[in-house]
């Protein structure tokens, strides 16, 4: 017979029994467990199997049968936690518990419905004499002794805080009376700090009052300075105007002065033009073939300058034959030398390869020799014919080993004299690339020598007085010239009405002169061939400027002359004239015209078109 009806057990853990839970402390546990049988064949047929005394089962077998299992299952999941943990947490406590029980009740047909966890209380049956129970009774006085501590520091605490609460309320108090004090002494304050104020504002009236009567002085005063400046403005205004007056006068008289002498310098100006002309005529003569000589010793140093780099171009190439020779002689003994070197090896290797190959077959052929004698031999023939074989053995490696050291000879000989005719090669190079370099220095040399000889005839040629080459060069520009100078002196006669000594020159055409606003190079013409020209051409030849007026003509002539030999002259062309870049004599004619016509800076370029 089995009960299907749920059963409640009570399982309790007190006294000696207590539980004793993870921080070693002992728990009084009542705990109550609800089981039954479920009404399947299986849990039935197994209960009664497991459970059953004569035939049925009662609550006190399932109780037997539980109490065991759950105090197993109590204590293994109150090692898992401490004391507080499982008072905390009873039902997770339970349900470990639960997890395991559950599976050894099912082993004998039961099922676990719930777990009740009425009462956890902690134990005082501690045994000092036992490990675990003296852990926890340390932490159990620990744990004491700390909460009195703490009740201690809480009382300690509320006592302070109560008296500093006394404290901020006497504080206070006293605050209220400080306050009430500053009230009254600030009120006090008040009054005698509008007291003060009132007074200011009297004496800040009063001293109002005395300043408006003292402004009221003053600008009576400014009236009466401002009256007397007037009158002494008017006064310096006449004396200005005073002097002002008797400035034109002067003026006027000095410019009356002024035109006299104009008058008697024009006049000393016409009488001294005849020698003016003359003097004019042989410095531009002089100046002329200074120019024309400096035109040609400029072109015969550009044509000196082209020979000397042809030369020094020559020699360069000559070097570099000369060292491409050496280099090609000393790579062919090189490479010869180690080709020899290398069929030495080679003849070695295979000398000593033959002579390892005879000897071998030598020694196989002995060795069936004396195999084949043995067989028929005694003892004695045996060791005479092993003596013998060694002895001819050791004579046939004498042999070989001569025949080596001929053969290595012959092969030393050999590169030894392949060596030496590379070295002799060699030696010849070098000696045909001397040669070469000797030659081509000597015609260097020669080169220079004669360059060098030019140059000296074109500094004697140079020594020519500046006189005789201005005189050329005047010469050449002279028939275009001479024609126009009436009119260039005309043109540069001093005007009328002009003050001063200076040196003035008037240009036809410019700012209106001709009364159309034309101008042509015949008005510069004019220009240059009047009286104040040849006055102010003169006048450039003994200041200098026309000799740097020549300079610049020359060095114009030298660029057009670079020019030319830049488009003409190419480097190492031998066959290229270098006369040719000489420009024509009516090209430096036309040039110096336009430069003696334009470089001074007293004259103006006529304008094109209307002044």
């Amino acid at each position: 017979r089995v009960p299907l009806r749920e059963i409640s057990i009570d399982v309790e853990r007190t006294g000696n029994l207590a539980v004793r839970t993870q921080d070693y402390l002992r728990a009084n546990m009542r705990v109550t467990f609800y089981v039954c049988i479920n009404a399947n064949e299986e849990d039935v047929i197994t209960a009664a199997q497991r459970l059953s005394r004569e035939g049925k089962i009662s609550p006190e077998d399932i109780k037997e049968a539980i109490e065991k299992r759950a105090d197993d299952a109590i204590r293994a999941a109150a090692k898992k936690k401490n004391l507080a943990e499982i008072d905390s947490d009873k039902l997770g406590f339970a349900d470990e518990v639960l997890n395991l029980i559950q599976q050894d009740l099912r082993k004998v047909g039961l099922t676990l419905n719930n777990i009740a966890i009425s009462e956890i209380e902690e134990s005082d049956t501690y045994d000092t004499n036992n490990f675990f129970d003296a852990q926890g009774v340390r932490l159990r006085t620990e744990t004491i002794q700390q909460s009195i501590q703490q009740k201690t520091e809480v009382e300690l605490n509320t006592k302070v805080a109560i008296e500093e609460k006394e404290l901020n309320a006497q504080k206070q108090s006293l605050r209220i009376a400080q306050e009430q004090e500053e009230a009254k002494l600030g009120q006090k304050l008040e009054v005698e700090a509008l007291k003060a104020q009132r007074e200011r504002e009297i004496e800040e009236a009063k001293a109002t009052e005395a300043a408006t009567i003292q402004r009221t002085k003053i600008l009576q005063n400014k009236s009466v300075e401002e009256e007397e400046i007037r009158k002494l403005l008017a006064l310096q205004q006449s004396q200005i105007e005073a002097d002002i007056t008797l400035e034109e006068r002067n003026k006027a008289l000095k410019v009356a002065q002024t035109l006299q002498k104009q008058e008697a310098e024009l006049a000393e100006i016409n009488r001294q033009k005849t020698l003016e002309e003359e003097k004019i005529q042989q410095q531009l003569a002089v100046q002329a073939k200074k120019i024309q000589a400096d035109i040609e010793l400029e072109e015969r140093n550009k044509a000196l300058k082209v020979a000397q780099i042809l030369q020094k171009q020559e020699a360069e190439v000559a070097e570099v034959t000369r060292q491409k020779t050496v280099d090609a002689a000393l790579l062919n003994s090189q490479v010869e030398l180690a080709e020899a070197e290398r069929e030495s090896k080679i003849a070695q290797q295979d000398a000593a390869i033959a002579i390892a190959e005879k000897e071998r077959d030598r020694f196989n052929s002995e060795a069936e020799r004396a195999q084949a004698e043995a067989a028929v031999a005694t003892a004695t023939e045996v060791e005479e014919a092993e003596r013998q074989q060694r002895l001819s053995i050791i004579a046939a490696e004498q042999e070989a080993e001569q025949r080596r050291i001929g053969e290595q000879n012959v092969i030393e000989i050999d590169v030894f004299r392949r060596s030496r005719q590379a070295e002799a090669a060699r030696q010849a190079a070098e000696l045909e690339a001397e040669s070469i370099r000797t030659l081509a220095e000597a015609n260097r040399d020669k080169a220079l020598a004669e360059a060098e000889g030019k140059r000296s005839l074109i500094e004697a040629e140079n020594s020519i007085s500046d006189a005789q080459l201005n005189a050329k060069i005047i010469t050449t520009i002279w028939p275009e010239l001479a024609p126009q100078l009436p009119e260039i002196a005309k043109a540069l006669a001093p005007q009328p009405g002009i003050l001063g000594d200076t040196r003035i020159y008037s240009f036809p055409g410019v700012n209106g002169n001709n009364g159309n606003g034309a101008s042509s190079v015949g008005d510069i013409n004019k220009l240059l061939l009047s009286t104040t020209g040849l006055s102010m051409i003169n006048g450039l030849l003994e200041e200098g400027k026309l000799g740097e007026l020549i300079s610049q003509i020359r060095q114009m002539m030298s660029n057009n002359s670079s020019t030319i030999t830049s488009n003409t002259i190419k480097p190492k062309d031998k066959k290229t004239p270098t006369t040719d870049i000489i420009p024509s004599r009516a090209a430096a004619t036309s040039n110096l015209t336009e430069k003696n016509h334009l470089s001074h800076p007293s004259i103006k370029k006529p304008k094109s078109g209307k002044g």
